[in-house]
């Protein structure tokens, strides 16, 4: 009776281990002392192997609280983490968002190189009076956001790869509670890098959407204005033209509202949900504060010198970008 009651210990143990994935070679010797006769050690050999079929049973008959404390030795345990290997899941993600970030970069890059000619006029005097102010800035807006959507899809691509290659070398501890617990803790730069940066993208990309779609189709455009400077019509016809262009005008206005308001119910949809889910961060802020320290950390702290002439690169380029529209203002007062 006593050996019989050894026998049911190591058995339901094994099941135990069984349920976290352990391998039974790692809890046997410990308990092999409790067993004593050949015929109890056979017994116990045959309970291991049907450990699985014991776990599956017990969690069958009890509750899942119940179950949870046969198998675990009580209610103490029953919180203790359990840690599984999400190798695969680390390695999914960094394969699967550059797929989509290859298609923003593609797309960006095409739309650069559009709206030359408009561009160009900005500053051509024959041109002038055709492009009006809100037009001029428009116009450089769509050039910038496109620029940005480029970059930082770029940067989502080649560091997603990186961070894949990292993976496949497996020399990290790929036990973790989660796959982004484990990713945070083994790669947490290249996955705050990419998670950042193709989110971020997703914002530029609809803003140069949204501006190439008001330049194109003219939604900025006040023909009543153009019909002002025309002294040479008579009066009769001028007052009808006029008319008639501030009916248009008006229709151009609801519909740059309607577009402006459609991509900004999304942009606001699409960032209520990211800050929802960012667990680690309040919103994206937070998450763009967290990504600038980890960048200055590499700089500067771990001092890669690639890593500083990047930084400097980028307050340049900020700085070009701030002297750039402090200059239009004042062009445009």
């Amino acid at each position: 009776m006593k050996a019989l009651c050894r026998i049911i210990v190591v058995a339901t143990q094994a099941a135990a281990f069984s349920l976290a994935k352990v391998p039974a070679t790692n809890f046997a010797p410990s308990l092999w002392p409790l067993i004593t006769g050949r015929r109890a050690g056979a017994i116990a050999i045959h309970s291991m192997k049907a450990a699985p079929i014991l776990s599956k049973t017990i969690l069958a008959l009890f509750p899942a609280s119940i179950g949870g404390i046969l198998l675990r030795g009580g209610g103490a345990a029953a919180d203790t983490v359990v840690t599984q290997n999400f190798y695969g899941d680390a390695l999914g993600f960094f394969g699967a968002i550059r797929i989509p970030a290859t298609f923003f970069a593609g797309s960006s890059l095409a739309a650069i190189f559009t709206l030359k000619s408009a561009f160009s006029s900005l500053s051509s005097n024959n041109e002038e009076g055709k492009i009006t102010t809100l037009e001029r800035r428009v116009i450089k807006f769509y050039h910038l956001t496109s620029l940005l959507a480029f970059l930082l899809s770029l940067n989502t691509v080649v560091a997603a790869t990186s961070a894949h290659t990292s993976i496949l070398h497996g020399r990290f501890n790929q036990m973790a509670e989660s796959a982004y617990v484990l990713m945070s803790r083994e790669f947490e730069y290249e996955f705050v890098s990419v998670r950042w940066s193709f989110l971020t993208s997703i914002f530029c990309f609809l803003g140069m959407v949204t501006s190439r779609v008001l330049i194109e189709f003219g939604l900025l455009r006040k023909e009543c204005e153009e019909t002002k400077k025309d002294n040479t019509l008579p009066s009769i016809e001028f007052g009808s033209l006029k008319k008639h262009d501030e009916t248009r005008d008006e229709t151009r206005k609801d519909m740059a509202m309607l577009v402006v308001c459609s991509v900004g119910a999304l942009a606001a949809h699409l960032l209520s949900d990211v800050n929802q889910k960012l667990r680690c961060w309040p919103s994206l802020i937070g998450m763009t504060v967290h990504l600038a320290q980890l960048v200055m950390k590499r700089a500067f702290v771990e001092k890669r010198p690639l890593q500083i002439v990047s930084v400097l690169c980028t307050l340049t380029s900020v700085f070009y970008v701030g002297k750039l529209a402090v200059r239009d203002i004042k062009e445009g007062t």
